[in-house]
């Protein structure tokens, strides 16, 4: 995701719009936005009275954390030999929590553990 614009130019935009003497698509144009992110920056204006860029989205976290995480590494030790699909319904049914296959993959790549995908 690209950076957000600077405070300084959505404030140079958004008074230049103010001034009232040019349409939102002019005012954008000049700028080098787009219409859309004009009225964007109008709209967060009006409704927090501030321009700075609202702060990122999180994104998702990985339930493999913590005791969770403690239990899958028992678990490889126990059973170095195990496929992840085995290490995944191993742990989801000791700890009952909710997660994906692809997620304990993760999980054991950041730990730096050893996969094996398939039998031989």
């Amino acid at each position: 995701m690209p950076r957000p614009y600077s405070v300084d130019l959505r404030e140079r935009a958004v008074a230049a719009y103010r001034r009232g003497s040019r349409t939102r698509e002019d005012v954008a144009a000049e700028f080098s936005v787009c219409d859309k992110t004009l009225s964007h920056w109008l709209k967060l204006e009006a409704e927090t009275g501030r321009l700075e860029p609202r702060p990122r989205g999180g994104g998702h976290f990985s339930p493999i954390q913590g005791e969770v995480l403690e239990t899958l590494r028992h678990q490889v030790r126990m059973r170095p030999d195990a496929m992840v699909q085995e290490h995944f319904e191993a742990l989801v049914a000791r700890t009952q929590v909710y997660t994906s296959r692809s997620a304990v993959m993760r999980a054991l790549r950041r730990q730096g553990l050893g996969l094996k995908k398939s039998r031989s």
